[in-house]
């Protein structure tokens, strides 16, 4: 194992990238590199946003304190469990809860409209062409921009799992060709539902004007399945309970020969669960992207903290730029900021 020098010095990737790297976890940042608007809050925050269509009212905002939580998906379900109680009891408060369901549905639809890179400006054809070097692409992100890349061509060469009856997910039924690259949603994405069976559903998402088209106020029995908010254990909480996205975790916690890591700060308080998966893993190296463009004290920081939550692994930190799926080239420059 080489000596790690906690310095702000960071190689390049071609200098490492003859090594064997056959799994991709994607972060944040890889998003934020292409379009600066993923990095403007959380879809909760841009959803009380005034310059959005569509705003969380103050009655909408209590009840996502009354739960406590800042997930769609919790308030959602709430909801429609909400609506059939109150439909066996004759719908006494229809209205009321019809009105808040529409409020936050179309909330959150207007704050990923808002946050979310419009259809058909990411260079998705780069990106499908390096998400091909990689056995295993794991992302923790909701956007659709690998859902994009890898619907742009050769389809083949990827798959998710979704090739169930009606385009749902079969725990029994998930064999894979070895040539291909399987992509896993760790965290859910916005294309990604729930079903009141438990099953988890993918929507397509390709030829949508607006992606609020994906949150369909006729459909109150798909909730979104996408994780944006909490600690790392309520997030591992949640995991747990969703068969595909355990299935996710478990297949990073198993993954081996090398994890590439982009755009990702593995914090322990949002991502213990991610930092654990890793240990677990049998990659014994890994390669973890670092933005340049910080302080070096930062730099130092970030590689003095990683060396201890990663302890046993055979880390590298790259700059990430020199990577080609952190590259700047990527960057869509957003005409409205």
């Amino acid at each position: 194992m080489p000596e790690i020098k906690i310095d702000e010095n960071l190689v390049k990737w071609d200098e490492i990238s003859a090594l064997e790297w056959k799994n991709l976890l994607l972060g944040n940042g890889f998003s934020i590199n292409i379009w600066s608007r993923f990095g403007y809050g959380t879809l909760f925050e841009v959803a009380q946003q005034e310059d959005i269509e569509h705003q969380l009212t103050e009655q909408s905002l209590a009840l996502f304190g009354h739960v406590g939580s800042a997930n769609f998906e919790d308030v959602l379900r709430i909801l429609y469990h909400a609506k059939l109680v109150d439909e066996q009891l004759g719908s006494p408060q229809g209205a009321e809860i019809t009105a808040l369901y529409e409020c936050a549905k179309n909330a959150l639809g207007s704050a990923v409209n808002f946050a979310h890179i419009p259809p058909a400006l990411a260079n998705v054809a780069e990106i499908n062409a390096r998400l091909r070097d990689y056995k295993n692409v794991f992302t923790t992100n909701y956007d659709l921009i690998p859902y994009w890349a890898i619907m742009d061509s050769d389809t083949w060469r990827f798959k998710d799992y979704f090739w169930g009856e009606d385009g749902c997910f079969d725990p029994t039924d998930t064999n894979v060709p070895a040539d291909r690259t399987k992509l896993h949603y760790l965290h859910g994405a916005i294309h990604i539902v729930e079903l009141p069976s438990g099953k988890t559903k993918k929507l397509s998402a390709n030829g949508l004007n607006r992606l609020s088209e994906l949150f369909d106020l006729d459909h109150p029995e798909q909730f979104p399945l996408f994780i944006t908010e909490g600690s790392s254990n309520w997030k591992l909480s949640r995991i747990k309970r969703n068969d595909y996205l355990r299935f996710c975790y478990e297949k990073l916690a198993n993954s081996k020969n090398g994890l590439v890591v982009i755009g990702h700060s593995l914090h322990k308080d949002y991502d213990q669960h991610i930092i654990d998966a890793i240990l677990q893993s049998d990659s014994s190296k890994v390669a973890i992207g670092v933005w340049p463009n910080q302080d070096g004290d930062q730099i130092v920081a970030l590689k003095s903290r990683l060396t201890v939550d990663l302890k046993g692994k055979e880390l590298y930190f790259f700059n990430s730029q020199s990577h080609p799926l952190a590259s700047t080239d990527l960057n869509v420059p957003d005409e409205d900021s």
